[in-house]
């Protein structure tokens, strides 16, 4: 495992003001029968400024890394709704020989928790090298969505017979033939 070291600027936007980590661990596998790959080479950097690495690591026989601190938000953010965002986000880029290069950008990190991320990479069938780039949207609780669509409390009846009602309605008799 190489570690490299983040730029005091760069550690205290990742970091916020406190000294909370949470963990992350990477799970890499062939999108053909799902076989781990060792020796992928896996590298971490924090999404807002993702030219600098935080961490580079190798998987083992069993296609995982070793599980690695990283910087994150304090734990109070996501016990109560606060405008600042719960989670830490990272890129991660994996590599490894005979197989595509995956970019996996917003992989989400909180405080006190191990995250584990898993990755297929897809072996080189054509000698062109082809980047993904897999990109996490912001969660739901936290990101701008448009607001849900109000469903009507009385659906029309389809011509199956099939009623959905609004709540569950549990009978109080079953009778069960034999």
């Amino acid at each position: 495992m190489q570690r490299y070291f983040m730029p005091q600027n760069i550690l205290r936007m990742a970091q916020t003001d406190n000294n909370s980590v949470g963990k992350l661990q990477i799970n890499v596998t062939s999108s053909l029968g799902l076989i781990p790959i060792q020796d992928a080479t896996v590298t971490i950097s924090y999404t807002g400024i993702p030219d600098v690495t935080i961490e580079k690591l190798n998987t083992n026989s069993s296609g995982q890394t070793e599980v690695v601190d990283l910087p994150a938000p304090p734990i109070e953010y996501s016990l109560t709704p606060v405008e600042q965002q719960p989670y830490s986000e990272y890129n991660i880029q994996v590599e490894a020989p005979g197989y595509e290069p995956v970019m996996v950008s917003g992989t989400e990190i909180l405080p006190d928790v191990t995250a584990l991320q898993p990755i297929q990479l897809t072996p080189l069938e054509t000698t062109e090298e082809q980047n993904d780039v897999i990109v996490i949207p912001d969660h739901t609780l936290f990101g701008e969505y448009p607001p849900k669509i109000p469903e009507d409390e009385i659906k029309p009846m389809d011509e199956s017979g099939e009623i959905v009602l609004s709540r569950v309605v549990i009978p109080e008799y079953i009778v069960v033939y034999i």
